[in-house]
């Protein structure tokens, strides 16, 4: 009669170490898929944003060989906020001259907005060098971090002739494609005027820009979640309450606006993002730290 005891509890004992193996295993291929998972989502994001990207110049207007006026486009700085870009205007030599002194006079005429700029070259002068404000177009910062601005500069010279008549002067222009967060795109597109040259600024933030913010937001839910997750829990009775979790909420709530203003570009408060995720993500935690206040006040340990 006392063999049947004994004769289960050893076959629970054989059955208890082939059971862990199992658990185990399991746990295993659960990381393992969770792993492969963020690996294919990190690769999706690497193909949508070109990290390695890294900003150049181009060529536009009339064949190097063939300007008469030889012009270097640099932006300086991109005030989204302000829908403004600040550039840098250089003329240069030729290429069939290494100086910097002009060699005859003539009149370059830049174009923004419904604002033109005139800039009178002086044969024998340092060629000039200028800086202006361009609008920016058709964008806003409150897409950020995948806002996207356009600005058109126009550009036209011209000397008078011995006849005293205005000779207009096939212009060369090379620009840089980059500025700090920023990636720029310059394209000459078509005008009515032959002698103009009128060129396209495609202005939007660096893959690498675009990842990092979008990387901080999916950071945010994450908190967001978790914090949710531990209260609910508590609150619902499926987990004990541990007062030390009141400190990680707690944490939670102050990390999320240091997280905020990690931003790269600084991007201000109230962009589309901050109501989607931001603003949401820190109820949230609060909501959380809340619910597990409720639980400690309602269930937790006598004094």
């Amino acid at each position: 009669m006392h063999d049947a005891p004994q004769k289960q509890a050893a076959d629970s004992k054989s059955i208890r170490p082939l059971a862990r193996p199992s658990l185990f295993l399991r746990r295993v291929l659960r990381l393992t898929a969770l792993l492969i998972g963020c690996a294919i989502v990190y690769g999706i994001i690497l193909s949508r944003f070109n990290l390695a990207e890294v900003p150049g110049e181009t060529k536009l207007g009339a064949l190097a060989e063939q300007a008469r006026v030889n012009l270097y486009l640099q932006p300086i700085q991109v005030d989204g906020v302000n829908h403004s870009m600040q550039v840098q205007i250089s003329v240069v030599p030729v290429a069939t001259a290494r100086v910097t002194i002009a060699d005859r006079d003539f009149l370059l005429m830049i174009q923004r907005g419904s604002q033109v700029e005139h800039v009178q070259v002086r044969a024998g002068q340092p060629l000039p060098e200028v800086t202006y404000q361009f609008d920016l177009e058709n964008g806003s910062v409150r897409d950020y971090p995948l806002d996207r601005y356009v600005s058109l500069i126009t550009l036209a010279a011209n000397e008078k002739a011995e006849n005293g008549a205005e000779q207009p002067l096939p212009i060369h222009v090379t620009a840089w494609e980059g500025v700090l967060g920023y990636d720029i795109k310059a394209n000459s597109v078509p005008t009515q005027q032959a002698d103009e040259l009128r060129l396209e600024l495609v202005v939007s933030r660096t893959g690498a820009v675009s990842f990092f913010a979008l990387a901080i937001y999916g950071a945010m839910l994450v908190i967001m979640i978790s914090a949710l997750t531990i209260a609910s829990l508590v609150f619902l009775g499926v987990r004990r309450i541990e007062v030390t979790f009141v400190g990680a909420l707690g944490a939670m709530i102050f990390a999320l606006p240091a997280l905020r203003h990690a931003m790269p570009g600084s991007p201000p408060f109230g962009v589309r993002a901050d109501i989607l995720v931001f603003f949401w993500a820190e109820l949230g935690a609060v909501v959380a730290l809340c619910l597990f206040i409720a639980a400690w006040a309602r269930r937790g340990a006598q004094p």
